[in-house]
């Protein structure tokens, strides 16, 4: 009886644990998600590599472009940016970090100034509004 016993506190708590790491996951469907991003201050960089990362727990197979315009450039460049490592983990897991060219010429930001893993676009609005009208949902990114 004292086996029994065990074995079945032993199969609840596996129960439980289990449970609680995957307590994340909502869904493994896939999901298109595009985050504009204009804030430069170090706090709203964090926030926004925070927010990647909390789609990505619920979604792990979600696709995830930030795109960065104005002062929200600085999070894509070597010597803006706060949060360059939890950007490089990011990009690792697919996620697209993308820069606006007009944003780019407007602050005399060069591509050799950008992280390596970062993509060109000609225009941050026109990126959102492509992204839109492929289905992609829209999110505000940062605080």
């Amino acid at each position: 009886m004292k086996k029994i016993i065990a074995f079945a506190i032993l199969c609840c708590a596996a129960c439980t644990v289990f449970a609680q790491q995957n307590s994340e996951v909502v869904d493994m469907k896939k999901h298109y998600i595009v985050l504009q991003f204009n804030d430069g201050d170090s706090e709203s960089q964090s926030a926004v590599a925070g927010q990647v990362k909390n789609i990505l727990n619920a979604w792990p197979n979600a696709e995830v472009e930030v795109v960065c315009h104005g002062s929200g450039l600085d999070l894509l460049t070597t010597g803006g940016t706060k949060v360059k490592s939890a950007l490089e983990e990011l990009s690792a897991k697919s996620v697209i970090f993308s820069a606006c060219n007009n944003s780019m010429r407007r602050r005399n930001v060069k591509k050799e100034d950008l992280l390596s893993t970062v993509r060109v676009v000609p225009s941050a609005m026109i990126q959102l509004t492509l992204r839109q009208e492929e289905g992609w949902a829209y999110a505000k990114g940062g605080h």
